[in-house]
């Protein structure tokens, strides 16, 4: 989707008012008109759609977003008295497409002095209409008494099955409403799957290849350097369950939750951050890139991914280490581990000078596994959580290290 750089300017001042029946009908043609966008095929496909179960799988920075932004800009003000809910899992998704459809409303002039109250997560509009921005939680609690007649459920794969189909359908009941379900694809264990195989639901298929904006020099690079399936899911858009993979998706579907990260701001403080905190560090430099992660430990023994750094390849080894220097100065870090197959015992001396509780592991295949079954048991029992934007925007579904899938004991009372 392509904006024309006179979008907004050379518009008719009159009111919504007097906007054509065309106008009305056709969110593809007011998309143009009205808020000029050029539309890509396949984003005016959608727009046009008018079915009451929507469910668009697109690969990442096809323009998915803008596209549902302009469809419920469109459907708010030309339908009063209704309530349109943008649905993520954790606020900070859900406030992505908000901040795109209150960027739509504001900078047209007569979209603008439609709006009669604005906040952080809400619009609310002179024909009594509003549009709000919610996360849904691990329960739903934060949706249930709302009725809608619009609901979009952004990067729907991973919200929990059960608050799509216990709290958010039912909003629905009494309005006959719209839902649009929109994510890049995670696990066939999920009614995002079902519902895009269902032949009663409008679905749509977008990938990267298909965007004017994304070269083919720009997929072959992240085809050599993410491999094989994280491309299929990222940039075909295609619901992959490796049978390989040694961690189940529906497994880290349920071990994460939508809490703030520590900010890299906050390191250049003097003051110490209190926690009990746990530290790893993998070293990388051409090939795979140096990361230190940081865990915290809370009252109840869980554990949490607070902090994640991924350094730019290339990096020296000894800015990795000063960096290392300042978490351990920062931070009360009971103990850590550094992958000393690639940095070397020298390198693991200079860190043990300064942090004499941070030991060198070298990895074996036998190493290997057990840290997985161990990760595995943890993740099972719901002791161990991360953040969710930075997991999946850094995740990884492949077995990479070629082990047999363990079968542990399941523990039942999971996520407790």
């Amino acid at each position: 989707m392509r904006r024309r750089a006179s979008a907004g300017r050379d518009m008719p001042t009159e009111g919504l008012e007097n906007v054509t029946e065309q106008l009305r009908r056709d969110p593809a043609v007011f998309a143009e008109a009205v808020l000029g966008f050029q539309l890509f095929p396949y984003q005016a496909d959608l727009l046009r759609s008018q079915s009451k179960r929507i469910v668009a799988c697109w690969a990442r920075q096809t323009g998915k977003t803008t596209a549902i932004a302009v469809k419920v800009v469109h459907f708010a003000f030309t339908n009063a008295h209704t309530t349109t809910l943008i649905v993520s899992r954790g606020l900070r998704q859900s406030m992505i497409m908000f901040g795109v459809i209150e960027h739509l409303v504001t900078i047209h002039p007569i979209l603008r002095k439609s709006v009669v109250k604005s906040t952080r997560t809400s619009i609310k509009l002179r024909n009594r209409s509003q549009i709000i921005a919610l996360p849904c939680g691990p329960d739903g609690a934060s949706l249930r008494g709302y009725t809608a007649h619009l609901v979009v459920m952004d990067e729907a794969a991973f919200m929990p099955e059960e608050v799509i189909a216990s709290v958010i359908f039912p909003m629905l009941a009494t309005t006959n409403g719209t839902t649009i379900m929109l994510s890049t694809p995670w696990g066939r264990d999920h009614i995002f799957y079902r519902s895009f195989k269902n032949p009663n639901y409008w679905s749509q298929h977008v990938r990267a290849v298909e965007c004017p904006l994304i070269s083919k020099e720009f997929l072959d690079e992240q085809h050599r350097d993410v491999g094989d399936l994280r491309y299929k899911m990222e940039y075909e858009a295609e619901f992959v369950e490796d049978e390989n993979s040694f961690f189940r998706q529906d497994l880290i579907r349920e071990c994460v939750e939508d809490y703030d990260l520590i900010d890299t701001d906050q390191l250049k403080t003097e003051e110490k951050i209190s926690g009990s905190y746990f530290l790893g560090v993998d070293f990388g430099k051409r090939v795979d890139h140096s990361a230190v992660v940081l865990m915290k430990q809370e009252e109840t023994e869980r554990h949490r991914l607070v902090f994640l750094r991924q350094f730019d390849l290339g990096t020296p080894y000894i800015e990795v280490v000063g960096f290392i220097q300042r978490m351990n100065q920062k931070f009360d870090i009971r103990k850590g581990c550094v992958d000393q197959s690639a940095a070397g015992e020298s390198l693991i001396e200079e860190i043990r000078g300064f942090a004499p509780q941070i030991e060198g592991l070298t990895f074996t295949a036998k190493t290997k596994q057990d840290l997985m079954i161990l990760l595995q048991t943890r993740m099972d029992k719901g002791v161990l959580f991360s953040q969710w934007i930075e997991l999946f925007s850094h995740r990884s579904t492949s077995n990479s290290i070629g082990l047999e899938k363990p079968n542990p004991p399941r523990n039942p009372k999971r996520g407790a």
